[in-house]
């Protein structure tokens, strides 16, 4: 009986044994961390999941993917930085969040410049993003551009009071912008009074009145509750928000080239379902604005071009900063993507 009893006791210990092989066995051999700074119910972390059920799955469990959220991780430069430490392996930023350590990529900020959504997802595939790339990867040795789409559609002027309707009604507002030199010399040229806020802050800053104002998307306002204190748009879609995804190039290259090619796969795809994620948001967005009582106004033609003329400045201001390059290869991107455009249409209608 004690022989029985030892026997069986070996036999559970080698069971238990062959388990834990086998759960070592299976382990993901690479961990993917992505790290952002939305909410669990934002356009960033929705992509995530995407990219984790993807990976996970098409790896055969090889690739294990982790979200972090809600800037758990840190900000946006935070965040970067561990990617360049390779302590993080991917992150989601608006050009803002590069521009600190590679400021021409301001360029893309430049207002008006595009004219629709067609051109801005053309560009967001042009060789503009492989010079970024370039540039991008020189500069921090480590950190590689590997997907661009939208991260929170078109920049508009949202107002607590007064409907802007051309550039001349922006005289004296006080708009919020994000601490850029560039968003702070667009707004003060129309006219305006540029008054950089923290996010965190300006839902109080609009109903205390130390802004009237702020340059965002529907997709902004709604989430927050701010169109409880703005009552406007002025869909003038100044900006478009490009998404980068940046990866730690040391982790990439560490994968056999299978799953790089898979990695590489999945990111983009994420950032197309970010992109459309977000246009079908804004739509949403917009009309529970004006569900609320708020007013969504859209310029004329003619009340369009009483702000272009701030196109022609902010370029001669990037050129003294930075020099016409960079400006001349987003000009360049701009017209073939217009030209591109211009000739599937052509190919459609059969001109």
């Amino acid at each position: 009986m004690l022989r029985s009893k030892k026997r069986i006791a070996a036999l559970a210990a080698g069971a238990l044994l062959a388990v834990a092989l086998s759960g070592s066995a299976n382990a993901a051999e690479w961990v993917l961390k992505y790290g952002h700074v939305g909410p669990v119910t934002s356009d960033d972390q929705i992509p995530g999941e995407f990219l984790k059920s993807f990976l996970e799955s098409r790896s055969q469990g090889q690739i294990k993917v982790e979200i972090y959220p809600a800037a758990q991780l840190g900000n946006f430069r935070e965040m970067i930085e561990q990617v360049q430490l390779n302590a993080l392996e991917l992150t989601h930023t608006t050009v803002g969040g590069m521009a600190s350590f590679v400021p021409e990529l301001q360029v893309t900020d430049i207002p008006y410049m595009m004219r629709d959504d067609m051109v801005a997802e053309k560009i967001a595939q042009s060789p503009l993003m492989d010079k970024i790339r370039d540039e991008v990867l020189k500069k921090t040795k480590n950190v590689r551009l590997v997907a661009v789409g939208n991260t929170g559609r078109w920049r508009s002027f949202f107002t607590t009071n007064k409907l802007i309707k051309t550039a001349a009604d922006l005289k004296g507002i006080k708009m919020r912008t994000i601490n850029s030199p560039l968003q702070i010399e667009f707004v003060r040229f129309l006219g305006g009074n540029p008054t950089p806020v923290a996010w965190s802050e300006v839902y109080t800053s609009l109903q205390t009145g130390v802004i009237e104002g702020t340059k965002n998307a529907a997709t902004d306002i709604i989430p927050t509750n701010m169109h409880e204190v703005v009552k406007n748009v002025t869909l003038d879609e100044h900006a478009y928000l490009f998404g980068f995804w940046w990866m730690s190039d040391q982790w990439l290259q560490s994968l056999p080239p299978h799953l790089q090619d898979l990695v590489i796969d999945g990111v983009q795809q994420a950032s197309v379902i970010q992109t459309n994620w977000n246009k079908e948001y804004d739509s949403r967005s917009l009309a529970e604005f004006q569900k609320s009582g708020g007013t969504v106004y859209v310029p004329t033609a003619e009340e369009k071009a009483t702000f272009l003329p701030a196109r022609d400045e902010m370029k001669k201001w990037f050129t003294a900063k930075y020099g016409d390059e960079w400006l001349k290869a987003f000009e360049n991107a701009v017209a073939d993507a217009e030209a591109s455009i211009k000739a599937d249409n052509n190919r459609i209608i059969g001109r």
